[in-house]
């Protein structure tokens, strides 16, 4: 199993084409109900299925040229089964 901030540096390189350390980044995981969240990062198919209480992991790097990279790792709390992965870059949906 690859943890969140495995894949948040292995992604984040390839983005950046710069190497990272884990001392670099930053990360935060809460409890949100689902109209605590955004919208435009769900397409209508997932927003309906989303649970009503989430737990997001959001890990985010800020490079030179100050561009910040962020993975929202949003998972159903009731029974912490992953439901999506969202990037952005500068707050933009990347992927």
């Amino acid at each position: 199993m690859t943890y969140s901030f495995e894949r948040f540096l292995i992604r984040t390189k390839q983005y950046t084409e710069e190497s990272i350390l884990l001392k670099d980044v930053g990360y935060e995981t809460v409890e949100l109900y689902k109209e605590e969240i955004d919208e435009r990062y769900f397409t209508k198919e997932e927003w309906l299925q989303l649970p009503q209480v989430c737990m997001v992991t959001a890990i985010s790097f800020i490079n030179e040229l100050k561009d910040e990279y962020m993975m929202l790792d949003v998972y159903d709390e009731e029974n912490s089964q992953h439901f999506k992965s969202i990037w952005i870059k500068n707050g933009d949906t990347i992927m």
